[in-house]
């Protein structure tokens, strides 16, 4: 079973070499990947391992190829979830954008890929990156960094982060082998102005009042790190 993702900005899809809104960048961690039937019963979507994208319970979706505006990429891609569930009709889908708790703390470099990859490694404390998102319009352009924050402890002893910032996504109505996941930048990028002519960015750190508006577009209340029960990013493309 294959499960699509792409780049869109509103209901166009949007690319590193873009004119007037280009990508810079859109790389996610997703895991805890599970299929709805009509029940509302859940089944693992066992991932296929395929290096250097995809453990069993985790991949790495790449949606930048480097090219034009993503000038901190790379040129290779993976732009889906490849993987088995039980025999069954579906007709959902949920899953988690982040790294779970139990691996994001590890030593990245004794760490299998996908998380070997350097770009998506904060710093020791923190983890990983969940979410690297960006783009860019004539004049002006916005990047987030989404990962855990306010995290107590010290390298492979971590007790807790204070802000998760792991994403929960839910898709009802999706068709497994038919649909596509979007990642809508325009939804995500909403709150901030492209036209001032002043480049900003968020870092997930708490001081940055830039992270307040797209973090609700994912779903999060910036400041209490509580999840809305809401997020308007990810969607069904058909």
């Amino acid at each position: 079973m294959k499960i699509p993702f792409v780049a869109t900005w509103g209901d166009d899809t949007v690319h590193c070499t873009g004119t007037e809104i280009a990508l810079t960048d859109l790389r996610l961690y997703v895991s805890e990947i599970e299929l709805l039937n009509a029940k509302g019963e859940a089944r693992a979507l066992v991932l296929q391992r395929e290096l250097p994208w995809q453990q069993p319970n985790l991949a790495l979706i790449d949606l930048e190829d480097g090219q034009g505006a993503c000038r901190n990429g790379t040129s290779e891609m993976y732009a889906h979830l490849v993987g088995s569930a039980p025999p069954g009709e579906y007709t959902g889908l949920r899953f988690t954008i982040g790294v779970p708790f139990e691996i994001n703390h590890s030593d990245p470099l004794q760490a299998e890929a996908p998380l070997d990859d350097p770009a998506m490694h904060w710093h020791w404390r923190s983890g990983y990156k969940f979410l690297r998102a960006g783009v860019r319009s004539t004049t002006d352009g916005f990047w987030i960094h989404v990962g855990s924050a306010g995290c107590e402890g010290t390298i492979r002893d971590i007790s807790g982060c204070r802000f998760p910032n792991r994403i929960p996504i839910e898709l009802s109505e999706f068709s497994p082998g038919h649909d596509a996941i979007a990642v809508d930048l325009k939804e995500l990028f909403a709150g901030t102005d492209l036209t001032d002519g002043e480049a900003a960015d968020c870092s997930s750190g708490p001081p940055e009042t830039a992270c307040n508006a797209p973090f609700a577009a994912l779903g999060i209340d910036f400041e209490s790190g509580e999840l809305l029960g809401r997020q308007r990013v990810f969607a069904i493309d058909r």
